[in-house]
Order: structure tokens, then sequence, then C-alpha cells
């Protein structure tokens, strides 16, 4: 609904460019789009080798459940070892096809024939959370357990499982590392939900693989990536807020836990980066100013975003009035680097979908 609400205005300026299309002359040449849809092949190749990896993981974390009897305080005692060692490698599984994922989201969510795995993987509600706006889908556990309109298989499953965020998906608390305490993500996950996640992710992403392997992108694409997924910011900047990374333990939210909402805006903001490159010689062509501020608002918007991620990195707890304040700049900046977009779709003679 936010991301709804953001672009209604960049809507406005897309219809009125619409009425001016046939007048509008087409600036338009042969280009070359394929670096685009390899981008997105690249980093779902990363993706599918990590989801692959833990998919393994969770296979031989159930074997060990069920001959435990799904007694994880018997599968704890007779296994601590394997679990300390075999744990923490999944979380990282988990966090570098996330990472991954996010580099490429910008093109999937933006491009309307791809769209559909954005909302599977990574950003549908669940249907008890917003019952309208879920996706239509059933996870299926090992035991039999069918959840219906779970959520995205990225936050609403898989790491609430591994990080130990609803104590339903969760077998146990341990301390993974033998420091003597149980900090966030030190638990032995329900293996079946876990299992049950993880194959649903490895299945996911090899069907969104071989979307992206039929899709032969358009300009229309590319500008419709940019104009959707720009104006975006304040959406994540509230999940930002609102996660242990501003909120701390006063956070009730169980998302976003692995890796801040900053790096994953960041990577967004560089795929849409990648893909305005691509584009930029036409526009450039056809208007030199509109495409110098264009040039110019990513130049802004990327440092921007990557300061507030080193700070973040480097130890700063930013306070909620200042996740507000930095959420509404980056806001602003996006909206009018999307506006600039439309514009150079107009100019182009091209006709964006974006309801």
């Amino acid at each position: 609904m936010k991301r709804i609400v953001s672009l209604l205005f960049v809507m406005a300026l897309c219809t009125v460019g619409v009425m001016k299309v046939q007048a509008a002359p087409r600036h338009q040449a042969n280009i070359d789009l394929t670096p685009i849809k390899t981008y997105a092949q690249d980093q779902s190749a990363l993706m599918k080798e990590n989801t692959e990896m833990l998919r393994a993981i969770a296979e031989r974390y159930y074997q060990l459940a069920e001959a435990a009897e799904f007694d994880y305080a018997a599968l704890w005692a007779n296994n601590q070892a394997e679990l300390s060692g075999m744990l923490p490698v999944a979380q990282t599984a988990w966090l570098t096809a996330s990472n991954a994922y996010e580099a490429q989201e910008g093109i999937i969510a933006g491009v309307p024939t791809l769209a559909y795995y954005d909302t599977w993987i990574d950003a549908g509600p669940s249907g008890e959370e917003s019952p309208d706006e879920a996706l239509d889908w059933t996870l299926e556990l090992p035991d039999g357990t069918q959840i219906e309109q779970p959520g995205n298989i990225f936050s609403y499953v898989t790491e609430p499982a591994l990080y130990g965020t609803i104590p339903a998906y969760v077998g146990l608390e341990v301390d993974l590392d033998g420091d003597g305490e149980i900090a966030l993500g030190e638990v032995l996950p329900e293996a079946n939900i876990f299992l049950g996640g993880v194959i649903a992710l490895d299945d996911a992403t090899g069907e969104m693989i071989e979307a992206i392997e039929a899709w032969e992108p358009t300009l229309e694409d590319a500008f419709t990536a940019l104009v959707v997924m720009l104006p975006t910011m304040s959406e994540y900047f509230d999940q930002w807020k609102d996660s242990v990374f501003v909120s701390g333990e006063a956070s009730a939210q169980p998302y976003f836990v692995a890796v801040s909402r900053l790096s994953d805006i960041i990577g967004i903001i560089n795929g849409l980066n990648i893909t305005y490159n691509v584009v930029a010689p036409l526009v450039e062509n056809a208007n030199p100013d509109l495409h110098a501020q264009i040039a110019a608002g990513f130049e802004d918007l990327v440092p921007y975003l990557d300061d507030l991620y080193t700070q973040e990195q480097d130890g700063t707890v930013f306070t909620a009035e200042e996740a507000d304040f930095y959420g509404t700049e980056a806001q602003t900046k996006a909206e009018a680097m999307a506006a600039l977009c439309a514009q150079a779709a107009v100019e182009l003679g091209l006709e964006l979908e974006l309801g």
C-alpha cells in the first residue's frame, strides 16, 4: 500500500506524459539491454548457489531432528558440535542469498512480468496481516502441515526460523557459539518449518531464474522499474525504524533482523543505477539536460545511503526521529528522480505499465 501511495504523483505525471506521446518524437535507437538481464542472471545465480547450500543443510538438520524424535534438547545434547558448525553456515548462506536478491530487487519488482517473484520471495505480506495483498500460495511442510498465505519466504518464513524471532518456529534456544550467553539467532529451528521454508525458497529461486532466462528486456521494462522502484525509500526506512537496528530490544518486529534495511535499500538503488546506466545514452541523446539531472540524482542518492549504512556499521545507533528525517529526505530525492525518469520515458515515446 505504501508503494502505491508514494507513486500517485509519479503516475499522474506519466498519465500526462502518455497524453503527449503522440506528439513527442521517438529518440530511440538500437540499444543493447542485455547488461540488465545479465546483471539479474548473475545475482540470481549467486542466490541459487546459496539456497542450494541452505537446502542441503536444512535436509541434514531435519535428519538429525527426526532421529532425535524432534526432541530438541536431545538433538542439542547429542549433536552439539555439528549443529554449532552447521547453523552459522546456514545463516551465512541465507544472508548471501538475501543480499543477492536485494541487489536485483529493483529489476525483479519493477518489471511487470517478473514482479510476481518479488511478492512470493521477498515482499508479500501474510494473509493474516493483509488478506487482500497477500499472495495466494501454500507452504507445505515435511510433516504434511499446510500453511496458507504465509507471506514472503525470506522475511516471513526462513528468517524467523533461522534467527528465532517467531516462537512457533523455534525448537530450542541454545548457546551456539559457547560464550555463555544466548544472543539473537542462537536457536535450533523447528525442523519442519525450517526445511519446508528452505525448500520453498530454493524452488522459488529456480522458478525465478527460469523466468529471467525467458525474459526479453524492453525499454518499457527498464523505465518502469526506475519509475516504480525509485520512490520506495519511505517504505524501507519505516521498516528500518521499526527493526532491531533502530528500535533495539523495544522492537516487536520479527523481520529484518539478519541485515539492516539500509543494506537492502543500497542493493535496490545500485541495481536501478545499473539499469539507468544502460539506457542513459538514449536519454542523453534525447535531452542532455534531463540526463544530467537523473545522473546527478544517482550521484547524490547512492553516497547518501552508503554514508548512513557506513555510520551504522561503525556503531552509530540512529534514533526513530533520525530514521524519519533521513527517510523523508531520501524519499524526496528518489521521488524527484522518478519524476525525471517518467519524463524521460515520455520523451522517448514510451508508455509505461504502472498499474
